[in-house]
């Protein structure tokens, strides 16, 4: 080769190098992803293999033995197939051959540097795409990371999913957060699973042709109470059961028309059940009876909760309704309020203490709100059921929105709304000292179940199997977090979120077509 031919030639060969690195890169990434690199991911990905191919053409242009002056060309018998080097061709000489590893290793540096910028290019932008993301995941003030305060991961893995059992359709009928360990009640009977791995740490089942009919919303003093029923009978089977370890304290077989729907709490060491023809109290441990209280001629119980002190109950007698506050342990009427009602209604109890109950009568300009209560009974506060805000949720069968239980924390009335659409897309909160609306968050995807963290923050589910945490006083997103998986866990219609340690578990409470009867986010 002359010496006038071997700088093309040698940019012939470097370039040749670096397309089919190149095209290398290409391919070995389109086969692994599935997928080919784009935009500046693609200008990194050539340029390094350019400067891998530059660079190793310039080692070896360093490291190619020189012929000395005056050597003799090389005949045909000393030629190697393919090298383009015999045919009697003279080789090259030592000056030309330093000149040439000289430019490659420029060109090589050259290309390096050029990598090195589009990297960082690429870096930025990739940063700022990521973060244009994350905003639209969670809405105008949310943030896909966790915040200073936030123990938990923005992008959580599904540790572990409980396969749906029963037939489509069946409902559970509640649930208990131990922290720990959560408890599904299912019609099969109740299911405590370990909030780490996934495992039945104990189960009550439901005897033969029985299903689990009645839970009590929350626990007291380690004890919830659960109610069987025969295939169109009463629900007349009670029973308490101990959370650490699933025993069953005792079992109360209930007369005439068994347990009112939805009408059984635990408040202390006292169990309330709202029975046919009586509103009954026994020891939560026992089951011995302490007090009872007959329900009045021509009325009919609507709803009961309790806590340790109180008992709230809604009866309904002729079109008139009203709300009672009983001692819990010893049953002696504290204050009765008559309600706003004047046709058949339903209720639920949102809170004891602060008092709440949410009404929904029959007749179409009637009440249909949520209402506040102070500790004499005298009504503070009313939110409509359905008003600017949309179509507010309420628990049991009780307005026209989807079954969720509000929450009562810091001086709000939380609940989730249909603004937008025909399923809830926001969540709203209102004062419960004049039922003004203090805040509301819209989501991006429907909103499913409400929560409080142990650090006092607002949970709520998202469709998308996404838990975002708000601020209580302000209703801004915290943290948003989003199972980092190609193929999210489905969300059924009437789930629950409960937050464990470490994460959450979602509870699918009735079965539309393949869901999971619970999965856990970690």
């Amino acid at each position: 080769m002359t010496p006038e031919r071997s700088g093309p030639t040698t940019a012939v060969a470097t370039l040749s190098g670096a397309a089919f690195g190149a095209a290398a890169v290409f391919l070995g990434a389109g086969v692994v992803a599935a997928d080919w690199p784009e935009g500046w991911a693609a200008v990194v990905c050539a340029l390094i293999l350019a400067a891998v191919g530059v660079t190793v053409r310039a080692a070896g242009s360093r490291t190619e033995p020189a012929a000395s002056p005056g050597t003799p060309a090389a005949g045909p018998e000393d030629a190697v197939p393919g090298d383009g080097q015999g045919l009697g061709k003279t080789t090259t000489t030592a000056p030309v051959a330093a000149s040439r590893g000289r430019s490659s290793l420029v060109a090589a540096a050259a290309v390096w540097a050029l990598a090195l910028l589009a990297g960082g290019i690429w870096a930025v932008s990739a940063g700022d795409d990521d973060a244009r993301d994350d905003t639209a995941e969670g809405g105008p003030t949310a943030s896909a990371k966790p915040t200073a305060s936030a123990s938990l991961d923005g992008r959580p893995a599904v540790a572990w999913t409980v396969p749906g059992v029963g037939q489509k359709y069946d409902k559970g009928v509640g649930s208990w957060g131990l922290g720990s360990a959560v408890v599904q009640g299912r019609i099969d009977g109740l299911f405590a699973y370990d909030a780490a791995d996934g495992s039945v740490r104990w189960s009550v089942p439901a005897p033969t042709r029985e299903a689990l009919c009645g839970i009590t919303p929350d626990i007291e003093e380690g004890i919830g109470l659960v109610a069987h029923g025969r295939h169109e009978k009463p629900c007349a089977t009670l029973l308490a059961v101990r959370t650490s370890d699933g025993k069953v304290m005792w079992q109360r077989k209930l007369g005439g028309k068994g347990l009112v729907e939805d009408a059984l709490a635990v408040g202390g060491t006292t169990a309330v059940t709202a029975e046919d023809g009586a509103v009954r109290a026994r020891s939560a441990e026992s089951g011995e009876q302490r007090w009872q209280r007959p329900v009045p001629k021509e009325c009919a119980t609507l709803a009961v909760d309790a806590d340790a002190t109180r008992t709230l109950l809604v009866e309904q007698c002729g079109n008139g309704a009203r709300l009672l506050a009983l001692d819990t342990r010893t049953g002696a009427q504290r204050w009765t309020r008559n309600l706003p009602v004047e046709s058949k209604a339903t209720a639920s109890v949102v809170s004891v203490s602060p008092a709440v109950v949410a009404v929904d009568e029959a007749d179409a300009r009637g009440t249909h709100a949520f209402l506040v209560f102070d500790d004499k009974g005298a009504t503070t506060a009313s939110v409509p059921l359905s008003g600017p805000e949309g179509v507010l949720s309420a628990s049991g069968a009780v307005g026209d929105g989807r079954t969720v239980r509000p929450l009562v924390l810091d001086g709000l009335l939380i609940t989730l709304a249909e603004h937008e659409s025909m399923v809830p897309d926001r969540v709203v909160a209102y004062s419960l000292k004049d039922g003004r609306k203090a805040w509301a968050y819209d989501s991006e995807f429907q909103t499913s179940a409400l929560a409080v963290e142990p650090d006092g923050r607002v949970a709520f589910l998202g469709s998308d199997a996404s838990v975002t945490l708000l601020d209580p006083a302000t209703g801004k997103a915290a943290t948003v977090l989003k199972p980092d998986v190609a193929e999210l866990p489905d969300v059924s219609i009437e789930p629950e979120l409960l937050p464990v340690t470490g994460g959450h578990v979602v509870l699918n409470q009735i079965l539309m077509q393949a869901e999971p009867a619970a999965f856990a986010l970690r």
